[in-house]
């Protein structure tokens, strides 16, 4: 939601790397940083890392499944929240759809002002 909003008031797009290596691949970062061991090569799940042992410790198969599973979801969601403003996922998003939202539930969804 919050990615959304921000696209619809004009960010040209949205970092979810982060968001991705915590959710899939089970990042044991959190969302005040991370463990500070990616760029040693000694990510202890295996992420980041070229040793073997820790390399083992990631399935593969196992993250891109739950990488795709994210991004559908994140397909559905964007549907959900511009289904109710008359756009589909096939138009541009930009400033224009954030600045006069004259339904109040999306407004509220999106934590922006109601334009009545």
């Amino acid at each position: 939601q919050n990615g959304m909003a921000l696209i619809m008031l004009g960010a040209s797009g949205v970092h979810i790397g982060k968001y991705i290596m915590q959710a899939c691949a089970g990042c044991l970062g959190n969302e005040m940083g991370r463990c500070n061991v990616c760029n040693v090569g000694i990510c202890p799940k295996g992420i980041t890392s070229q040793n073997e042992k820790l390399f083992r410790r990631l399935d593969p198969d196992d993250v891109a499944q739950r990488v795709a599973d994210t991004f559908s979801s994140i397909k559905t969601e964007m549907k959900k929240i511009m289904a109710p403003l008359g756009r589909s996922q096939s138009l541009p998003i930009g400033m224009s759809d954030a600045l006069g939202i004259d339904d109040a539930d999306a407004a509220k969804r999106l934590g922006i002002k109601y334009a009545c």
